[in-house]
């Protein structure tokens, strides 16, 4: 189970360092594949950032990581982190959204069920 699970990891930022580096080279930012480890890196510090969805802290760090370390323009850096950004958490949400759906969710439910389990979990502390 670990071996697969670390193969599913391994996979996952191949494909992660795959979309940045597309990206970039859309953008005419050149750096090489192994680079786009280093941006990983780097994004993975702007996203801890608490911001709303990531928005700002991940486009900093993009930013700072392909000016610095890739000799990218700062316009062009810019733009390249907001087109990564939405391209990774555009599909997850729409994604949530569809799941959300088959479950019988809804985004107006969502403040009732918040208070529902506020109320279990109160009751359940002495």
């Amino acid at each position: 189970a670990l071996a697969a699970a670390l193969s599913w990891s391994f996979l996952l930022w191949l494909v992660i360092a795959g979309e940045a580096w597309l990206v970039a080279m859309a953008f005419g930012i050149y750096m090489p594949f192994a680079g786009s480890f280093l941006l990983q890196a780097l994004l993975t510090i702007g996203v801890a950032v608490p911001t709303p969805g990531g928005v700002g802290s991940y486009h900093e760090a993009y930013r700072i990581g392909v000016t610095t370390f890739f000799g990218a323009a700062n316009d062009k850096a810019v733009a390249a982190a907001i087109v990564t950004h939405a391209i990774s958490y555009v599909p997850v949400v729409l994604v949530g959204g569809v799941f959300m759906a088959q479950d019988g969710l809804s985004f107006g439910r969502l403040p009732a069920l918040s208070a529902t389990t506020q109320e279990k979990e109160s009751s359940s502390y002495p």
